[in-house]
């Protein structure tokens, strides 16, 4: 199943109440809740907010989208807590801080390490643990990406897609098919660089994504990140586009 959502830093700007208003009102059912501003791991009165405010509006919370990137120097046990408060059922988390080529082995052992004792954890509660598919992670080629799900060798371990702005289209469409096996949810956007286009301006690739993306096993969120100009009104449009994209199969 394919469910449409909402990451919350697409409005920073916009406080917790808002970000539940406005995605009740594009029709995006979930939500990722990000850990920079809205839900900070060591504020559990913001998660227990958060989860009052979500419910009120109908919606769910799917993940806690954290910035925990999976080193020795970071302490993992604020961000277990609040994805344990907020009830969500995916941690996102990064693949350290260094790119695959500026990688050696030492800092894949650490990261896989590091992911392998948060998926052990989040395993007991009912938790899958999702890497950002990013540059200057390990996660910034799919190579890399598939061959981390490869080490962490978790069942409830999985890895978030996104479309690489800066590669072709066949890269993203060779990605995507790569890393499909581990897949759990996609962060929807249309980027060219770093330039910011309206969701429908992508709808050539999209569609293709989206084939390949409903035969990956399991549910995944399709979760809206940034818009062009940063607008509501354009929030509005890129889920009316993405909808429309879901009910035409």
């Amino acid at each position: 199943m394919l469910t449409p959502g909402l990451v919350t830093i697409t409005f920073r700007k916009f406080d917790r109440a808002k970000i539940c208003a406005v995605a009740k009102k594009a029709g995006l059912p979930l939500l990722e809740w990000g850990g920079d501003i809205h839900v900070p791991p060591a504020d559990p009165d913001a998660a227990r907010d958060a989860v009052r405010l979500t419910a009120e509006a109908g919606l769910a919370v799917d993940t806690y989208g954290s910035y925990y990137f999976c080193t020795d120097e970071e302490d993992p046990d604020p961000i277990a807590g609040a994805a344990a408060i907020l009830g969500a059922k995916n941690v996102r988390v990064w693949a350290g801080r260094l790119g695959s080529a500026a990688s050696d082995s030492e800092n894949r052992r650490m990261v896989a390490d590091n992911l392998r004792r948060l998926s052990a954890r989040a395993a007991k509660e009912g938790r899958t643990v999702s890497t950002e598919f990013h540059q200057n992670t390990l996660t910034d080629r799919y190579e890399s990406a598939v061959r981390l799900a490869e080490e962490v060798a978790a069942d409830n371990f999985r890895l978030y897609w996104q479309p690489n702005q800066f590669m072709d289209d066949e890269y993203n469409l060779s990605a995507v098919r790569a890393v499909s096996p581990y897949l759990s949810n996609v962060h929807v956007f249309t980027w060219s660089g770093r330039d910011k286009f309206p969701l429908s301006d992508g709808e050539r690739m999209w569609r293709q994504y989206l084939e390949i993306i409903r035969d990956a096993p399991g549910d995944h969120g399709l979760f809206l990140e940034f818009v062009c100009d940063d607008t509501e009104d354009q929030l509005y449009r890129d889920a009316e586009t993405l909808l429309s994209w879901l009910a035409k199969g």
